[in-house]
């Protein structure tokens, strides 16, 4: 006999604590209990007797023996014991199912994965019938989905069940998972990979089967050609142009020639055939002005007769970006004189207002006041002060001519880029600064450029940035940009949308981006783990989903929607077992008996409660043998001292 789920040390040491709690629980003494009698008429007071201890011994030997035999063969169920054979000769085997994306590829009939399931099939049909399998789901992830079974039925309808993902095979991280779980439990089996077994080249090269290997091939020598990359992003150089860009490959082993059409929201904008020679991967990138579509799709076909082995990587489609646009009102007597200054961005729309025609229900999303206070103050709004006037919420602690601008603290979003030499303002206001105000700009009497942070932000120029000195300076522009930019960076934060394939992703990162302002989430809000290296990003994505890379002020949105096809075939060495094996009868022999002890531990459970128990719904022998006894000086009367006996 032998155990399948404990060890011979285990199961001696759970049934000997168990059987011990019992017989301790045998032995204590039951509780007294409290009876309220009608009266105490018919009692008189009695001397205590003196007490006595008497030995310990169980009341019911036969009640204990009973229920610790019921546990032993519950115990014995759960341990899953095993009559005739040899242990050693039952082995665990580990099923290596290929649900990658290219197991999706079209075959003489149905699919590549519709064969590997009729060859793992087939392979659960030579294992002897007291050897375990587990069926694990291999694409990018090893995925186990049953536990070492020998019940078939579990292990087909797990097989059956299985549908291609969208990530390339990483075989290495499978059969090392494969390997761990047999290690685990200690009678080491075959691992049986079924599949078309398309992976890395990298992979392909430096993978190293174990001994215990044996492979079910599938052919796969389909042709192949699809997208690899679809993105979208506002021109650097033209900020009313889009362009975007179609990464595609040539997976087949010869040239193929195929048409790629773009579509805005269902109408073709670009159509170019094409060429492509084998494991080609051609990028092209094209230009269209102020897209109004919501989505933007690629499609390739191919114009020979010959088709396509995988259409799942024939079309990409990425939702164009909302375009969000500033809205600022400019309050001033001379509007205009300001309009230089938000003109030239294209992501700002500006309305020039003379104070007269201010309206607090007017909604803006910052609003600039020049030398004008309005009554009252708009609300929920940014708010940009020039030359404030008495009453405004920054104090002027006095009015300096001949200013000289000294210092610009770069601790400061608002000053970040800027610096000047030798500028003098005719006159400037020196600014008192509040708890939690930061300087941005300061002359020799104190700041002229202040800051106030908050949930609705605040900044204040002590001149004018036209009628002064300043309108000559670069910083001007700039620093009314950086404005904008800290009190609504999401207007101006620069987004590219990218289509690709489901596994591990790179962003190149700008020069001299800041580690710490890097976000990855995922399509949940979550955060991704990723690595930096130089400038290159990498994270990694197991299904389908939308994945938010925030850099600074730029923002990639990775739609990875695309199948991942590996580029390469794998072919096993020739000393890795391969085909079916032939059929083998069971090694050991051996005959489950757990359900029939579970029965027996539950019948004999049953038995000493209805015997035993505190119901006594079967009583044995007759009636008038069971006599219940009382002890008057058990009896306990709470208003009364001392102990009483009945009169005479």
């Amino acid at each position: 006999m032998n155990f399948l789920n404990l060890g011979l040390g285990e199961f001696l040491a759970l049934a000997g604590v168990i059987s011990a709690s019992m017989v301790v629980l045998y032995l204590l003494d039951r509780s007294k209990r409290r009876h309220v009698v009608a009266t105490l008429r018919f009692w008189t007071a009695s001397n205590v007797p003196s007490e006595w201890k008497r030995s310990r011994r169980i009341q019911q030997p036969w009640s204990l023996l009973l229920q610790l035999l019921s546990i032993l063969l519950l115990l014995l169920a759960i341990a899953g014991p095993r009559f005739g054979g040899d242990a050693t000769a039952i082995r665990d085997h580990v099923l290596l199912l290929d649900t990658s994306a290219w197991m999706g590829a079209r075959a003489r009939q149905g699919i590549l994965l519709d064969q590997a399931k009729q060859l793992a099939e087939s392979y659960l049909g030579t294992v002897p019938a007291g050897d375990r399998v587990m069926v694990v789901r291999a694409d990018a992830l090893a995925t186990p989905v049953t536990p070492f079974e020998t019940r078939r039925e579990p292990l087909l309808n797990a097989i059956r069940q299985s549908q291609p993902s969208a990530s390339a095979l990483n075989l290495e991280q499978a059969i090392e998972f494969a390997q761990h779980v047999q290690r685990l439990q200690g009678h080491s089996g075959e691992i049986v990979f079924s599949g078309a077994g398309r992976i890395s080249r990298a992979e392909a090269e430096s993978l190293a089967p174990p001994s215990n290997l044996r492979v079910l091939q599938v052919p796969s020598a389909g042709e192949n050609v699809g997208i690899r990359k679809l993105g979208l992003r506002r021109s650097p150089s033209k900020p009313d142009t889009w362009e975007a860009f179609v990464g595609l490959k040539n997976d087949g082993t010869r040239p193929r020639e195929i048409a790629l059409e773009l579509h805005f929201g269902g109408a073709t904008v670009a159509r170019k055939t094409m060429t492509l020679a084998a494991s080609q991967e051609p990028e092209m990138t094209f230009g269209f002005t102020n897209p109004r579509a919501p989505f933007l799709e690629a499609t390739i076909r191919s114009t020979n007769s010959r088709g396509d082995a995988f259409p799942q990587d024939d079309r990409a489609a990425i939702d164009v970006p909302e375009e969000k646009t500033l809205k600022v009102g400019v309050f001033s007597t001379q509007p205009t004189l300001l309009a230089a200054l938000f003109n030239g961005n294209s992501q700002v729309e500006a309305s020039y207002k003379t104070p007269p025609q201010y309206d607090a229900r007017e909604k803006f999303d910052i609003v600039i006041f020049d030398r004008f206070k309005p009554d009252p103050l708009p609300a929920e709004t940014h708010i940009v002060w020039i030359e404030p006037p008495a009453g405004s919420p920054f104090s002027v602690r006095s009015n300096q001519t001949r200013a000289k601008l000294e210092r610009w603290n770069s601790n400061t979003p608002l000053a970040a880029g800027l610096y000047t030499r030798d500028v003098e303002l005719a006159t400037a206001q020196v600014f008192n600064a509040a708890k939690g105000d930061e300087p941005v700009a300061e002359v020799s009497a104190g700041p002229i450029v202040i800051a106030r942070p908050g949930t609705f932000k605040m900044a204040a120029l002590g001149f004018h940035p036209i009628r002064s000195a300043m309108r000559y300076e670069l910083v001007t522009p700039l620093l009314m940009a950086n404005i904008l930019r800290w009190m609504a960076p999401e207007a101006f934060r620069r987004t590219d949308v990218q289509a690709g394939t489901i596994g591990t992703v790179s962003v190149a990162m700008e020069n001299g981006a800041d580690p710490a302002s890097v976000k990855v989430t995922g399509e949940d809000k979550r955060p991704l783990p990723f690595t930096i290296e130089g400038n290159s990003l990498r994270f990694f994505s197991g299904a389908p989903g939308n994945v938010h890379v925030s850099t600074g002020d730029r923002e990639s949105i990775h739609s990875l929607t695309l199948p991942d096809v590996a580029e390469a075939a794998w072919k096993p060495a020739a000393n890795v077992r391969k085909g079916l094996p032939p059929v083998l009868v069971s090694r050991a022999g051996s005959t489950d008996w757990w359900p029939w002890l579970a029965v027996l531990g539950g019948l004999g459970l049953l038995a000493d409660w209805l015997l035993y128990g505190r119901s006594h719904i079967l009583r044995v022998g007759p009636r008038a043998a069971i006599r219940p006894r009382i002890d008057i000086f058990s009896l306990k009367v709470p208003s009364l001292k001392g102990p009483w006996r009945k009169a005479s």
